[in-house]
C-alpha cells in the first residue's frame, strides 16, 4: 500500500511538472484597424482579413474583435450598446486574391447579419470580445473574412458620435491552437492510453525464480500486474463492490484519454466533428461515472454500521443513478446544441440566445450545487460513522506469548 501511494504521488507531481513546462495552448495574432463610419444605416465601414497557412494541427480557429473605448466617454463609466455587423467568410486551399468579391473558394458564411452587444467594463480600454466567426475544425488552409460595420450602432445614446463622421479603433484577433501543443497533446494522451492499458492487461511478472525472493521486485510486480490479469480466475459475481467499480472506471478511463485524437485532428474534412462528439460523450460519461462512484462509496461508508441490512444493488442507488444520468444528458445535449449551431452558422455565439442561454446556465449551476450538497452530506455522515466505530483489537503477540508483569523490591 505504501509503495502504491508513493508511486501515485510521485507520478502526479511529475505530470504537474511536465504539464507546466509544456508549450502554450493557443496562439494569438492581432491587428488594429481604424474604421470610419456614418450614423446613417446605409453607410458602412469594411474590414477584410486573410487567415493563411493554417494546418490541421491548429485544430480550430476563432476570430474576435474588440472596440476601443471612445475618448469622449469617461474611462470609469461602464456601458453597453448594440453593433450591427455583416459577416462573410470564404475558405479555400488556393492562394487568396486581393479582392474579396473575386475570391474563389467555398462560401462558409454568406453576408450573415449579426447583432453584437458591445460591453465596456469600468476602467477598461477595450470592449469585451465580439465573436466574428469560429470553427472547431480546419477543412481549408486559407480563409478570407469580410466584416462590415453598419453605422455606429446606438452608441450615440451615451452622447457620443453626435457628429456625422464616427471613427472606431477596432482590434481584431485570430486565435488557434499552437502546433507544438498539438504534438505535446498527442504524446500526453497516448501516454495515458498506454498506462491505462498496462493497468488493465499487463501480464504477471512474478513467476518464481531468484527475483521472486526480492521484496522490492515482488512489490513492483504486484503494482504493475494488470487488473484483469490478477482477477482472471475469479468469477464476476464473486468480485467485491470496489473491484467492479474499478473495472468500470478503468474501461471508461481508456476512452476518456481520447485514443482517437489523431483521427479527430487529421480527418477534419471527413469525420472530425463526429469523432469529437464521440469523445465529448465518453469524457462526460467518465466524469459522471466518477461522480456516481463517490456518491455510492460515501453512502456505503455511511451504512458501515448496518452490515446486516445493506443493499448494494441498483435499487438502493436508483436516485443517484437517475441524477447522474440527467447530468450526463445535460452536458451532451448542451454540447450537441452548441456544436450544431456553430456548424450551421460559424458566427454563432451562445450568449446571443438570451433567455435560453441564461436558463441553460442556471440549470447547469443548479445540478452542480445539488451534487456538491449531496456529496458533502454523505461525507459528513460517513466521517461521523467512522469516528463512532470502536478501535480495532490489538494484534496477537507472536508465539502465543503472554504479557506478564514482574515487580521487584
Amino acid at each position: 500500500v505504501f509503495c502504491t501511494g508513493l508511486l501515485f504521488f510521485l507520478t502526479f507531481a511529475l505530470m504537474c511538472v511536465i504539464g507546466s513546462l509544456g508549450p502554450d495552448v493557443f496562439e494569438h495574432k492581432e491587428g488594429m484597424s481604424v474604421l470610419r463610419i456614418n450614423k446613417k444605416d446605409t453607410d458602412k465601414s469594411v474590414w477584410i482579413g486573410n487567415l493563411v497557412n493554417l494546418v490541421p494541427e491548429n485544430q480550430l480557429i476563432w476570430v474576435t474583435c474588440n472596440i476601443e473605448r471612445p475618448s469622449s466617454i469617461n474611462a470609469s463609466y461602464a456601458f453597453d450598446y448594440e453593433q450591427k455587423l455583416v459577416i462573410s467568410v470564404i475558405g479555400t486551399d488556393d492562394e487568396l486574391d486581393a479582392n474579396f468579391d473575386t475570391q474563389r473558394g467555398d462560401v462558409i458564411v454568406d453576408e450573415k447579419v449579426a447583432i453584437r452587444e458591445v460591453k465596456f467594463a469600468a476602467n477598461s480600454m477595450y470592449s469585451g470580445d465580439l465573436t466574428i466567426f469560429n470553427m472547431h475544425s480546419l477543412p481549408y488552409d486559407n480563409f478570407k473574412v469580410r466584416v462590415q460595420f453598419i453605422n455606429a450602432g446606438d452608441i450615440d445614446k451615451y452622447g457620443h458620435a453626435n457628429h456625422e463622421d464616427h471613427q472606431m479603433n477596432v482590434k481584431f484577433t485570430m486565435i488557434f491552437v499552437n502546433r507544438d501543443y498539438t504534438t505535446f497533446e498527442f504524446f500526453w494522451k497516448y501516454t495515458f492510453v498506454v498506462v491505462t492499458l498496462i493497468a488493465l492487461f499487463f501480464p504477471s511478472c512474478n513467476r518464481g525464480g531468484l527475483l521472486s525472493k526480492s521484496r522490492i521486485f515482488t512489490s513492483l510486480a504486484l503494482i504493475l500486474e494488470g487488473f484483469t490479469v490478477r482477477l482472471r480466475h475469479t468469477k464476476w459475481r464473486t468480485w467485491s463492490y470496489q473491484q467492479k467499480w474499478i473495472m468500470v472506471l478503468l474501461v471508461l478511463l481508456l476512452f476518456f484519454n481520447d485514443p482517437l485524437i489523431y483521427f479527430e485532428v487529421y480527418n477534419s474534412k471527413i469525420g472530425g466533428e463526429v469523432l469529437g462528439g464521440i469523445y465529448i460523450g465518453m469524457m462526460s460519461l467518465f466524469i459522471c461515472a466518477l461522480m456516481l462512484f463517490w456518491l455510492c462509496a460515501l453512502d456505503e461508508t455511511r451504512d458501515t454500521g448496518n452490515l446486516g441490512r445493506r443493499d448494494r444493488g441498483c435499487k438502493k442507488h436508483a436516485g443517484k443513478i437517475g441524477f447522474v444520468a440527467v447530468f450526463w444528458l445535460y452536458m451532451v445535449i448542451a454540447y450537441s446544441h452548441i456544436r450544431m449551431q456553430e456548424k450551421d452558422d460559424p458566427t454563432y455565439e451562445a450568449a446571443q440566445e438570451g433567455d435560453r442561454y441564461l436558463a441553460a446556465t442556471a440549470v447547469g449551476a443548479l445540478l452542480i450545487v445539488i451534487y456538491l450538497l449531496w456529496f458533502l452530506y454523505y461525507t459528513v455522515r460517513g466521517l461521523a460513522v467512522l469516528c463512532s466505530l470502536p478501535p480495532p483489537p490489538p494484534p496477537p503477540l507472536p508465539g502465543g506469548a503472554r504479557l506478564s508483569c514482574a515487580s521487584s523490591k
